[in-house]
Parts: C-alpha cells; structure tokens; sequence
C-alpha cells in the first residue's frame, strides 16, 4: 500500500491536452519534450481536427489518447459578416481586410472540447509544434494540489517573422474555474464565480515552452479577432489582439486608429505601452516623419517604466540616424530595466540587443573600453553568433587573463 500511494504521488495531476491538423513532422518533438511526463503516467490528450498526414496514427502509437474530429470547428466568413468588418475597421481607403468565404478555424471551441476530454481538471494546453523547455511535475503537483488560482501564466517563446518572442501565456488552468474563449486568438478566462485577481507566472524553470508553429503553417487570425472586437467593442484584450493582427497584415492606418483605443487610463500601463509602440510602427509605414514616430516610442516608455521594449525601439531608430550618442543612452535606460515577461516582447530586447546597440555605439564615439564591456557579454549570451565573432578584430586581442585562458 505505501509503495503505491508514493507512485501515486509522484503521478502528474494535470494532463497535457493539445488540439493538431497535420503535424506529423512536427508532434515528436513535443512527445519527445513530454517524456518525463508520460514516463511518470502522465496523460497526454490529442485532437485530431483532420489531419491527412497520419498524425492521429502517429499519436495513438506513442501512447496519446488521441480524438479525431474533422470539420467540427471550421467555418466560413459570410459576406454579411466581411462588409462589417470593412464598415468598421477599415480606414484611409485600405482594403479589402478580410475575405468572404474563406475557410477559419474556431480555436476556442476546439480547445473547450478537447478540454472536456482529458481526465485531469488542472490541464497544460499546447500546440502540436510546440516543444516544452521546462517541467517541473513536482512543483506543478504542488500548486494544483494548493489550488489558489484557476489560471497560471508561463513563460512561451513565440516564433515570429522578426525572430523569438517572450509573452506570458495562460494556459495552464483548471477547467472547472476557468473556460476557453476566442475564435482566432485564444485564451483562458476565469468563471464569472472565480476572481481573477492579479496574474500569476510560474517561474521559468517549473514551467518553459517554445512555440514554432507560426512560421510554418499559415493561420489568417484578423477575421475572427474582428468579429470578436465587434461583439465586445469596450473589450481591451480583443482591442489589442485586433490591433497586432491589423498591423502585422500592412494594414497601417486601420491599425493605427484600433491601437491609439488602448492609450486609456482604464487600460493597464503594459499594454498601454505595447499599443502605442504598435502606433508607431503603423505610422513609420504610413511615411510619418521621425519625430512623430519617436514621439509615441516616448509616449509608450513613459506609459510603462519596466519594459524595455520602447527604449530599445528608440536606440534602434537612433541609430540608423547615425545618432551613436543618443543610441547609447536610449539602450543603456533599457538594460537598467530588469527583463520582464508579461506582453509579447522580443527575446533579445532580455538578452544581447541592448548589449550589441551598446557595444556598437560606444565604439564610434571613441568609447572603446566601454564598448568591450558589453561585447563581452555579448559573447556569453551568445558565443555562436557568427556576427559577435566577426566584431572581435575591432577590439584587438583579449586581456592577458583572456589570453592566458585560450
């Protein structure tokens, strides 16, 4: 009896659920990442949405119980619905934004079913592409055995066409106090009984995942996040999510209008801050002059004091105007932020980037002691970057102590 109540207790307590179409190339290497957890007897729950690429096969044979569901969550723009989203979100004769009949995907349906699939009520939601960095099963034991609160927010790297991304994401939840919402852009939400209070994060090393899907697999999100905007005109995340996929899209006066929405003081200060850095971006496309660009950067680094990612824009901009000394000012302000994850955030504004703007500046302005002290680190962030490794003729030979160690 006691050896097996020390199996039992070593068993996770949440299962691992995640909804995929076609990715057979792609699910070993979250099955793989998932090996501890099912090493221990720890679930993993597929749904298939119509996969032709034997996915569901590949699932059944490593031990998922896996769920095949083709169709059930498709849909289709109506013309109707596409003249709407035109009359309302459209701006400077930008346009068509969306397509009439085009074939979409409910996320948040899909997810909420195959929530309701897996045996634990505590559940960590991931995509088929996904790799999971960090799992900590005891730890995560833990907090569902302590039960404080109905969602926990993770650290997940997003890979985008800029390169890694940093947001904190929500996805691991209890299902009876929390439940799945959104077409396009989904996410977990608390009960209408449950208060959400403030977010929690798990640190990084119970908890760590990677998503790689973005790149590979094309996902046309703006129909659904307008059709969500429009049910829920005062909703600030729908604001924001509508925002981002109208900017990412080239759609730079429509963005520019739904992102300025968030520079509101019932809106938190991140994404008050993240709403006018994507108001910059948009009127940086529409030919906007420097100083009006700057001007929002500035705007969204007074908005929030503890995120780097206005200043390092700003360092940026400076120095393509060959400014090297307000360059050095602007990404020296950002490295005294301690890094952050919460709104989505490039990975290198927390790693070599400021470092590298840095390193680069201080060289022009003569500044070259200074400058090796940040290429240096650098280097230990990232020692195989091939441009790190190029710079290093521009310092000279390394410090005796260096010399000694090679």
């Amino acid at each position: 009896m006691a050896v097996r109540r020390r199996a039992e207790g070593r068993r996770p307590l949440f299962s691992v659920v995640t909804i995929v179409r076609n990715e057979a190339p792609r699910l070993p290497r979250l099955l793989e990442s998932l090996a501890p957890l099912r090493a221990r007897g720890g679930e993993v729950v597929v749904l298939d949405t119509g996969s032709d690429d034997g996915t569901a096969e590949l699932a059944k044979a490593a031990g998922c119980r896996v769920f095949v569901e083709p169709g059930r969550f498709d849909w289709r723009l109506t013309k109707a619905q596409a003249r709407r989203i035109e009359r309302a979100f459209a701006r400077g004769g930008e346009g068509p934004l969306v397509q009439a009949g085009v074939r979409l995907f409910d996320f948040g349906r899909a997810r909420a079913w195959a929530a309701g699939l897996a045996g634990c009520d505590y559940q960590l939601a991931v995509d088929g592409a996904d790799v999971v960095d960090a799992l900590d099963i005891d730890a995560l034991n833990a907090i569902v055995r302590a039960a404080e609160s109905p969602i926990l927010h993770f650290e997940t790297r997003m890979l985008s066409p800029e390169g890694w991304m940093l947001e904190a994401r929500g996805y691991f939840h209890d299902r009876r106090r929390a439940r799945w919402s959104g077409r396009s852009h989904n996410f977990v939400q608390a009960r209408a009984k449950e208060a959400s209070g403030k977010p929690v994060l798990l640190p990084r090393d119970h908890l760590r995942v990677s998503h790689h899907t973005t790149l590979e697999k094309a996902r046309e999100i703006l129909p659904g996040t307008a059709l969500e905007m429009l049910a829920h005109p005062d909703s600030i995340r729908w604001t924001y999510f509508l925002a981002r996929a109208l900017a990412a899209r080239g759609h730079a006066r429509s963005g520019l209008e739904v992102a300025l929405r968030l520079d509101r003081p019932q809106v938190a200060p991140p994404l008050r801050s993240a709403g006018l850095c994507m108001a910059a971006l948009c009127r940086a496309r529409s030919g906007a002059s420097e100083d009006e660009v700057e001007g929002f950067l500035l705007r969204a680094a007074l908005r929030d004091s503890s995120r780097r990612d206005p200043l390092i824009r700003l360092a940026t901009r400076r120095m393509a105007l060959g400014d090297m000394q307000g360059a050095a000012s602007f990404a020296a302000a950002a490295l005294s932020i301690p890094p952050r994850t919460g709104v989505s955030e490039a990975e290198e504004n927390h790693g070599t980037r400021p470092h590298a703007i840095l390193y680069w500046a201080l060289l022009w302005l003569g500044r070259r002691e200074e400058a090796r002290a940040h290429f240096e680190a650098c280097r230990r962030l990232d020692p195989s970057n091939p441009l790190f490794a190029s710079h290093a003729r521009l310092f000279g030979p390394p410090p005796p102590f260096e010399a000694a160690r090679t």
